[in-house]
Parts: C-alpha cells; sequence; structure tokens
C-alpha cells in the first residue's frame, strides 16, 4: 500500500519522464525511503504493457560482473547474430536495486558497475567465450542505491555521470505521521474498532514516532553493534505488529497501549545487546506513555510486578500471541495478550510432546521463561506476512529447537538444508526450486531454516539476501520451469475473474509476492567472531529485511531449572538436589565472570555457552551413574561375600551337630581300629617271614629261569643252523628214486655217510622243544 505524498507525485512524475527520454535514472536515499517501492510500482502497474518489459535485479557484496551479464542476457531474446535485445517493438526497463553493493577489487573498481558503464558508454559487451561483440539495444536503466557507508561503495563518477539522479531524502515527521495515521485509520475503521480505538491508534503512531528518531540519535552502531541500523522498516514493523490486534482481543484502552509497548520491546529492545541499553529503553518508555497517552507505566502494568515497585525485569512477562489455541487455524486464531505464563507453559509442553510424537527426531527442551519469551517473539514473527527473523546467539541457546516449536504450533512446514560433503550450488539452488515451489505455487505456509554452519559457500547468503529482499532468486528457473510455473499460478492470480488476462510478467510477480508472503525466512547466527560482523556488512537485507532476536545467556533461574529438570531422574533426595544444582550454577557463572575479567585485563575472548552449562550437567551425571555403578559392584561383591560366609556359617554349625552325634561311633569306630592295627602288626611279622622264604624261593626260580632261557637261546642258534641243512636233505630226499635205492641197507648207508643228516637227527633227539614231524610221503618211501 503506497500512501500519496507529495514526494511520491514528485519521484513518479521525474521518472515517467526519464522513462519517455530514456535517460537513465538514479535514486539516492536512506534504507526504508521507499526507492524500490516506488520504482517497482511504476514498472508493474502503471506502464503499457505493449511497450515496456520490466526487468529488476539485486547486487549484493559477492555479485560477480560474469553474473550480472549472464542474469541480463538471459532475460533478452537475440534479434540476430551479436544483437540482444527485449522482443520486437517493446523497451526493457531494467531497475538495479543496491547498485553500489558490489565489492571493490584490488584496483579499486567495482567490476558489475564497470560492465554497465561499457553498456551505456559504448552500448555492447563481449561474448564470454569467444571474445565477440554483443550488442545490447532497447534497454533502458534505472537504479537506486543508499549512501556510501555500511557496506555501500562510493560509484565511480564516470559511470554516475550518465545518471539523472533524484535525492530521496528522509520523510519529514509530518509525512511520516500522515502515511502511518492513514494506514492504521483504514485499519481500525475495516475492523469496525470503537472510536477510542481509532484515536488510540493516532497516538500511537506519534509514540512509534518518538521512539524511532530518539533510537536514531541514541542507539548508534559500533562494532560490537554493527546490526545498530535503524530505519523506516522498524517504524513500519511496530505499526504492523499493533494491527494483528482484532476487534475482539481489545478488553479496554490498557489493552491497546499494552500491545504497542510490546511491539516497540520486540521491535527495539530484542535486538539490545547492553543492559545499558536497555534499561535506557525501558525508562524512554515510561515518559512516553507520560507524554503520548497521559498514563502511568506503572499503573498499566501493575499486574506484572513481582516486588514493590515495576522494574525492567517484569516486562518480560509481557506477551502478546496466537498460540493459546493451537488447534485453531487461520483468522480464527486471535492475536492476544497472555494472561498467564503457566498456562502458557501447559500449552507449550502439549505441543512439544504432540512434535515428539510426529517427528523421528526427538526434541528433549525444559520448558522455562527464557523459552517461552523467545517462543513468543518467532511465533510473531510467523504471524506476520512476510515475517523473516534473525537469531542470534552462541551454540547451545536454543534458536533451532524453538523455532522447530514455533513452527509446529503455527501449523507451518519447517524446511532446513541438510548439508553433507557432496553438496554444492547445484543441490542448494533445487532446494530453493523446492521450497518457492510449495510456497509460491501451493499456497503452503513455509518456514526456512538456515545456520551460519550450513553456509558452505558465501553464495548461500547471496541468495538469501535477494529472497529476504525480492522474494525471488535471479535465474533460479529455467524458462519451461517459469513457464510452468506461471500456468499453474495462473488460476489463482485470476482468482473469481476466470476471464481476467494477466500477461506472464504479472502473473509471475503474483508468484513472487505469494513466496514473500507465505515464505518465512529464519537465519541463525552466532556473534562469535568476525564473520557475523562481515556478513551483516556484505548482506545488508539480513539487517532491513528481518526481526533481530538476541539470545541473551541464560538468567539464574533459567539455570536452576535445566539443572532440576535434568536431575532429577538421577534418584537424588531433596537435600541433595538443593546442595548441587547452586554448585553447578556456581561453576557456570563464576567461569563467565573469570571470562569477562579476561576480556577485560588481556583483552581476549572466552566464551561460556549454554552449552557448555549443559556438558557439565552431563559430565555430572556419567560420573555420578559410573560411580554409582561402582559403589553398587562394590556393595554386591561384599554382600554376595557376607552371603557366602553366612551360608557357610550355617553348614558348619549342621557338620558340628553331625560331628557331636557321630563322636560315640567314632569313639568305638577308634577302639576297633586300635583292635584291627594290633591285629595287623601281629600278622605283619608273620608275612615278613613267610616274604623272607618267598623272596629265596624266588631268587631260585629267577636263577633257573635265566639258565633255561640261556639253554634256550643256544638251541634256537644251533636250530637256526641246521635248518638250512635241513631243508637241502629234504632237497634231496625229494630227488631219490625208486630205482636208484636197492635194499634199505644201501639207504642207511647213504644216509650215514650224509654228515648234515647226522647231525639232524641228534638235534632232534637232543631239543627239549623241537619235536619230529611226519614228513609228508614218509611212509611211501619207508615202504618201498
Amino acid at each position: 500500500m503506497i500512501v500519496p505524498t507529495i514526494d511520491t507525485v514528485r519521484y513518479t512524475y521525474m521518472m515517467d519522464l526519464c522513462i519517455s527520454y530514456g535517460v537513465p535514472a538514479l535514486f539516492v536515499g536512506p534504507t526504508g525511503t521507499g526507492k524500490s517501492v516506488y520504482v517497482k510500482d511504476k514498472l508493474m502497474n502503471n506502464l503499457d504493457e505493449d511497450q515496456y518489459l520490466p526487468f529488476f535485479m539485486n547486487f549484493s557484496a559477492r555479485t560477480s560482473e560474469n553474473q550480472t551479464q549472464f542474469t541480463i542476457l538471459s532475460r533478452l531474446d537475440k534479434r540476430r547474430k551479436g544483437v540482444f535485445g527485449p522482443p520486437v517493438g517493446k523497451k526493457c526497463l531494467l531497475f538495479i536495486d543496491d547498485m553500489n553493493m558490489p565489492a571493490i577489487d584490488t584496483f579499486g573498481a567495482q567490476p558489475p558497475v564497470e560492465l554497465l558503464r561499457q553498456f551505456i558508454d559504448h552500448g555492447n559487451w563481449y561474448d564470454l567465450k569467444d571474445t565477440s561483440a554483443i550488442s545490447l539495444i532497447d534497454l533502458q536503466l534505472i537504479a537506486a542505491m543508499g549512501p556510501p557507508g555500511g557496506g555501500r561503495n562510493a560509484v565511480t563518477i564516470r559511470f554516475l555521470q550518465h545518471f539523472n539522479m533524484f535525492s530521496i531524502n528522509a520523510f519529514s515527521d509530518d509525512t511520516m505521521v500522515r502515511i502511518f495515521s492513514t494506514i492504521v485509520s483504514t485499519y481500525l475503521e475495516n475492523h469496525k474498532f470503537s472510536s477510542e480505538s481509532c484515536i488510540l491508534g493516532n497516538q500511537i503512531v506519534s509514540a512509534t514516532m518518538e521512539v524511532y528518531k530518539k533510537a536514531m540519535l541514541h542507539l548508534l552502531p559500533t562494532p560490537a553493534k554493527s546490526h545498530y541500523t535503524f530505519n523506516l522498516r522498524d517504524f513500519s514493523r511496530v505499526i504492523q505488529g499493533c494491527l494483528l490486534l482484532k476487534k475482539e482481543s481489545v478488553e479496554n484502552k490498557n489493552t491497546m497501549i499494552r500491545l504497542f509497548v510490546h511491539e516497540v520491546f520486540r521491535v527495539y529492545y530484542d535486538c539490545l545487546v547492553d543492559k545499558e541499553d536497555q534499561e535506557w529503553l525501558y525508562k524512554q518508555m515510561n515518559s512516553i506513555l507520560d507524554d503520548h497517552f497521559q498514563v502511568s507505566f506503572e499503573q498499566v502494568f501493575s499486574d506484572l510486578k513481582t516486588g514493590p515497585t515495576l522494574v525492567e525485569d517484569d516486562m518480560k512477562q509481557l506477551m502478546f500471541g496466537d498460540y493459546i489455541n493451537p488447534d485453531l487455524e487461520g483468522d480464527l486464531r486471535l492475536y492476544a495478550e497472555v494472561e498467564s505464563l503457566d498456562t502458557l507453559k501447559d500449552v507449550v509442553e502439549k505441543c512439544l510432546v504432540e512434535y515428539n510424537g510426529m517427528h523421528k527426531t526427538k526434541m528433549d527442551l525444559v520448558i522455562f521463561r527464557y523459552v517461552l519469551e523467545h517462543l513468543s517473539r518467532i511465533s510473531r514473527v510467523l504471524k506476520q506476512p512476510g515475517g523473516n527473523a534473525l537469531l542470534v546467539g552462541v551454540g547451545g541457546s536454543g534458536r533451532q529447537s524453538i523455532t522447530r516449536l514455533a513452527t509446529s504450533m503455527a501449523n507451518m512446514n519447517l524446511f532446513q538444508p541438510e548439508i553433507s560433503k557432496s553438496y554444492g550450488m547445484t543441490e542448494w539452488r533445487d532446494d530453493l526450486k523446492m521450497l518457492l515451489k510449495n510456497a509460491g505455487v501451493k499456497g503452503e505456509k513455509m518456514v526456512f531454516l538456515i545456520t551460519d554452519t550450513q553456509i558452505k559457500d558465501e553464495a548461500f547468503l547471496e541468495d538469501v539476501d535477494s529472497l529476504l529482499n525480492t522474494g525471488e532468486v535471479s535465474n533460479l528457473f529455467a524458462l519451461d520451469e517459469k513457464q510452468e510455473i506461471i500456468e499453474a499460478v495462473r488460476p489463482a492470480a485470476q482468482g473469481d475473474n476466470k476471464n481476467l488476462d494477466l500477461s506472464n510478467l504479472a502473473v509471475f510477480a503474483f508468484f513472487v509476492a505469494r513466496c514473500r508472503e507465505n515464505l518465512h525466512i529464519v537465519v541463525a547466527f552466532s556473534p562469535i567472531g568476525d564473520a557475523f560482523r562481515v556478513r551483516l556488512r556484505q548482506f545488508p537485507s539480513l539487517i532491513n529485511c528481518c526481526t533481530i532476536d538476541w539470545f541473551q545467556p541464560w538468567p539464574e533461574e533459567a539455570l536452576e531449572q535445566v539443572a532440576t529438570s535434568f536431575l532429577e531422574s538421577q534418584d537424588l533426595s531433596e537435600d541433595e538436589l538443593l546442595k548441587i544444582i547452586p554448585v553447578c550454577k556456581t561453576f557456570h557463572t563464576s567461569a563467565k565472570d573469570l571470562s569477562d575479567k579476561y576480556l577485560a585485563e588481556l583483552g581476549r575472548h572466552n566464551y561460556v555457552t549454554p552449552t557448555s552449562y549443559l556438558e557439565l550437567i552431563a559430565v555430572f551425571r556419567k560420573l555420578l551413574t559410573e560411580r554409582r555403578e561402582m559403589v553398587m559392584n562394590a556393595k554386591k561383591r561384599y554382600t554376595n561375600g557376607l552371603e557366602k560366609l553366612d551360608f557357610a556359617a550355617g553348614q558348619v554349625g549342621k557338620m558340628q551337630v553331625e560331628l557331636e552325634e557321630l563322636k560315640p561311633q567314632l569313639k568305638v569306630a577308634d577302639e576297633e581300629t586300635s583292635i584291627s592295627m594290633e591285629e595287623i602288626r601281629g600278622e605283619s611279622k608273620i608275612v615278613e617271614a613267610k616274604c623272607k622264604v618267598v623272596g629265596a624261593d624266588e631268587e631260585k626260580a629267577t636263577k633257573k629261569a635265566n639258565e633255561a632261557q640261556a639253554l634256550k637261546d643256544e638251541c634256537e642258534g644251533d636250530l637256526a643252523e641246521a635248518i638250512p641243512a635241513f631243508e637241502s636233505a629234504l632237497a634231496a630226499l625229494d630227488t631219490l628214486k625208486a630205482s636208484t635205492v636197492r635194499s634199505p641197507i644201501t639207504c642207511m648207508l647213504m644216509i650215514s655217510s650224509c654228515t648234515p643228516a647226522v647231525l639232524l637227527f641228534q638235534v632232534l633227539q637232543t631239543s627239549e622243544t623241537c619235536f619230529p614231524h611226519k614228513l609228508p610221503g614218509q611212509n611211501k618211501a619207508m615202504a618201498k
């Protein structure tokens, strides 16, 4: 919504002249003065579509000349060889936002700017592949930039000389009050608020103006507070937050006043890093309520007092949100004040149980006031159309967990890129395509969560910066993909009027607007190191387009509740818990105090984070478990030993009883044993005498056995010698025939003449072990 003023009419008229005469125009002014809004509104809604083709491009600190040339040429048609331009009969109006953002190279030039200067001076570029000349026709530049400083650089005068420059100054107080008063009164009248509420609306605008001007004067950026760059967008966020209120939630005059204070704290107080700055803002709000609403600050917030007087810490209980009834959808969820923190805690714990039941990755969160505060702040950002958040805190402060829970409570879908070793620009762009299609084509409410540890390439942040600023990424979709999106979104863009003829440019603009409304970007950064300040300087949209929530160190109450929650499961007595928890708190706070002293004396940082505290508790639980196991094992062994000793004592007692019972029998057995021993002694003497006789006989038998063995051995030796002769004799007998032997006498004489045969018979007669055997055929031979 653009509220017409003298300035808007003036700038629009001058822009018309520049477009009509083909003169490049440059709008210069601080952030939030509406430079981009004026130009985009003129190019999108107030030009003849048949004559002009608008084209938008954003520069950042990492924009390169090659990327610039590729992006511009991709939007132009190739008329003929070496000539590029818009479709015939049209003129392309190229709007470049943040033109002075590109980084300066070694030689002091800005390559993307020099590329544009070459086009204006010579009308051509050179092909990046074959270095052939490329002529650009029917192309006119319109640019916008902020004053140099804060990451923006001075542009060479050789380039600026070609532009007709228009300086857009910050709005005057009257203009700002008129613009925002018109917006507030229009909203209140359309939603039928009471006349008293309309009067309060004008007072809220004037009070916000005073807060804005005082913040600009007092809260100045420093190296440690580089995000203290307040502008009109912060003013707008306060008003936008106040307009979240519905008529049904207004109980009385104080409701809107409390809402105004709440929104100021969410926009300004939550991004402050110093206790002094927070106290300053608290005091300013006291005086502003007295001046503009004529009410006492302490009187309006008397119900928040925890002591005799209202203090700054009491204001942290002031919360507005639509999450008390998470089961409701859309407009049925009223943005109202949270009446009781206990009620909110019960709702959050219930939602946490539901989240853990629906997701594989469980969240073991301890719900205490610190968590409720940041949960309410993130939920407020997600409630606003196109709301984005920059969460700044050290590791372990709960940025990602609270964001997931807030997304679940808002019934939105969360997407977080899964970074791996192979994750690169291709995977990143694919994820962005999927994300934008879900938000713009399907109309899903999406939350895009990305942390500084997931940024493998600074080009990731350049795309995030473009999404935050314009709602799209240049050259993300190919022509066929873009045409597919246009056809899918066209019915939604036409609405109820299906005959409405919309150009492709208008339909794609509807897609971009839908993405900005449905997509909420949550960036989680750590303030440790220089990377945070460098990124804020290079990508100003991280500040300008995001609501900053600075996660302060955990208060002692949080430390106590976290320790109590994690130690309750350790079977500790109440007295033990009361002694252990203060010790854990002391370790953490004393380490933090020593780190502050270390920084003050030596200028070196040592960060004590909530992760350190959780690790301390985890180590204590681990050691406690190990020691308990050790003691229980020792106790078990001791108990087992005692049981064994007790069992042995019982057995010994039984054995003693049995022994007493067996004593008479033992005595009788002893006597019988004595008698048996006497008998054995007597018999032993007889046995010994007989043993001597047997021994002598044994010696004689042994001697005779030895002699017999010797004789046997001798006979066996002689036999061994006689057997060959015996065998030869047998062989000779086989040769005898009947004709040869005449008479028995002759046979005997022949035998007697054979000495070996006589010896054989002698051996057979004298041998005790050898017996004569009848030879086969012996009877027949003898008969013959």
